[in-house]
């Protein structure tokens, strides 16, 4: 498990206090930077513009635990899940935020990480590096 940093100020999705990054799964490191590229890019390297979108709201990285609910390792576990802005995209939730915002979805697909929010029981903050 090693910590990526973002190119914009991150900060705790419940407190607002300052984190210099995220932790993740060494092997799931330079996917989530370049992930972080993209999306810094196409917010024009704006800090305001990556608020508006809710990127600067860190929800999750690694974190042993089971799945909610369930009797299973979450994929935060293994260090290859992140959530943001766990506020306006929360678990459950059929319309998360982050369907009105292609740039970071398209971040995301384009190194082939899944987006909870189309599963199911949407989940729009997760996004995960690996399926099972």
């Amino acid at each position: 498990i090693i910590r990526v940093k973002a190119p914009w100020q991150l900060m705790t999705a419940w407190d607002f206090t300052p984190v210099s990054g995220i932790l993740i799964h060494k092997k799931c490191a330079d996917s989530l930077s370049k992930v972080f590229e993209q999306i810094w890019q196409a917010s024009g390297q704006n800090q305001q513009k990556i608020n508006e979108w809710g990127m600067q709201l860190l929800a999750g990285g690694y974190n042993f635990r089971l799945m909610r609910g369930g009797t299973r390792l979450s994929m935060h576990s293994w260090g290859c899940a992140v959530d943001f802005d766990s506020a306006r995209n929360s678990f459950g939730d059929p319309h998360p935020n982050f369907q009105h915002i292609p740039a970071v979805l398209d971040a995301f697909k384009a190194q082939e990480w899944t987006w909870g929010g189309t599963w199911g029981k949407p989940d729009g903050m997760h996004w995960q590096a690996a399926d099972v």
